[in-house]
C-alpha cells in the first residue's frame, strides 16, 4: 500500500475537468440548517474497492457526537448526519448498505426515536429529537458571495456563508433572528448548487468542522435589492477540511436524502433556538 501522510498533502488525482459533471456555479433558493451542538453521529460513503487496501484515519470531526474512521479518499464526502434523538429507520441494513456501497438503491431514511415508541410508528413531537431548519433565501442572487477560503498560515479554511432573509417582522426577528445571531456554537447548513446532472459537489455543506457562527448582520430599510430584509454573514473558522458534501453515489438517492431531513423541519410554531 502506498503511503499516505495524515496532513492530506499528497495529492491523490489528476486535477482535470470533470466531463460528466462539470462544475456549475449558483445554488438554489432552499437550503437547510441545524445547530452544530445538535450533530449526533456523522456517517461518511465509503466508495468500494476491493482490489486495494485503504488506510484509515480520523475525520477531523471536532464536533460532541460520534465520528467514524474514514479513508483520506473519501472523508469529505457525508452520507448522512443524525441529529440527537435520531436513530437509522434500518441499522442492519444501513451498516450493509455501507460495507457494500450500494449507491444504486435507495437510501432508508433516519427517523427520530418517538416514531418507535408510538404504536403504529406514528408521527408523535415530543420535543426530544433534534430538527433541522430550512431556509428560503431572498435577495436577487440566493447566498451570493457564499465562499471557502484557504490559509496558509494555520493550514485550514474559512468558510463563509452569506444569505439574506426571505421575510421581515416581529415575530420572524424574535423567532429566526434573534437565535441565529445569538448561537455561539455556531450552524451547520447544506446547500443545493443549480446543477442537477448528479457531480459530488451537488449538496454542499458548510460548517460541520466547526460550526457557522454569525460574524455580520444588517437591515436596510430602503434597500429595495434585499427587499427591506435582514442579511447575515455567518462564518466558519479553521476548518480542517475543504469542501465537503452530500453524497449517495448518485444525485438521485442524495436528493432523497436531502428531503428526508426536510420531513422533520420545525414547524411555525417552533422555536428556532429550541432545545
Amino acid at each position: 500500500m502506498a503511503y499516505t501522510p495524515c496532513d492530506s498533502s499528497q495529492i491523490g488525482m489528476n486535477a482535470q475537468k470533470n466531463c460528466l459533471f462539470p462544475a456549475y456555479a449558483g445554488l438554489q433558493t432552499l437550503a437547510i440548517m441545524c445547530r452544530w451542538e445538535d450533530v449526533n453521529r456523522i456517517i461518511y460513503y465509503h466508495e468500494h474497492d476491493s482490489s486495494e487496501e485503504t488506510s484509515e484515519t480520523s475525520s477531523g470531526y471536532s464536533g460532541g457526537g460520534e465520528q467514524e474512521t474514514v479513508t483520506m479518499q473519501n472523508k469529505n464526502r457525508i452520507k448522512r448526519i443524525l441529529l440527537k434523538g435520531w436513530v437509522n429507520e434500518n441499522e442492519e441494513n444501513e451498516k450493509d448498505d455501507e460495507e457494500n456501497n450500494q449507491g444504486d438503491q435507495l437510501p432508508s431514511e433516519p427517523i427520530h426515536k418517538s416514531d418507535e415508541d408510538v404504536e403504529g410508528g406514528e408521527d408523535e413531537d415530543d420535543g426530544t429529537y433534534a430538527k433541522w431548519i430550512a431556509i428560503e433565501a431572498g435577495g436577487a442572487t440566493p447566498y451570493a458571495d457564499t465562499a471557502e477560503e484557504y490559509d496558509a498560515d494555520s493550514g485550514t479554511f474559512t468558510k463563509t456563508l452569506t444569505f439574506t432573509a426571505p421575510r421581515a417582522g416581529a415575530e420572524f426577528s424574535s423567532e429566526f433572528i434573534e437565535p441565529l445571531l445569538r448561537n455561539k456554537n455556531g450552524w451547520v447548513v447544506i446547500l443545493q448548487r443549480k446543477d442537477k446532472k448528479g457531480g459530488d459537489s451537488a449538496f454542499p455543506i458548510l460548517g460541520l468542522d466547526n460550526g457557522l457562527i454569525a460574524s455580520e448582520a444588517s437591515l436596510n430599510y430602503t434597500d429595495g435589492e434585499n427587499g427591506g430584509c435582514y442579511s447575515f454573514t455567518l462564518t466558519e473558522t479553521y476548518a480542517p477540511n475543504a469542501e465537503m458534501d452530500l453524497w449517495w453515489g448518485n444525485y438521485h438517492d442524495t436528493q432523497n436524502e436531502f428531503n428526508s431531513y426536510l420531513k422533520y423541519t420545525i414547524d411555525d410554531h417552533d422555536s428556532a433556538d429550541e432545545d
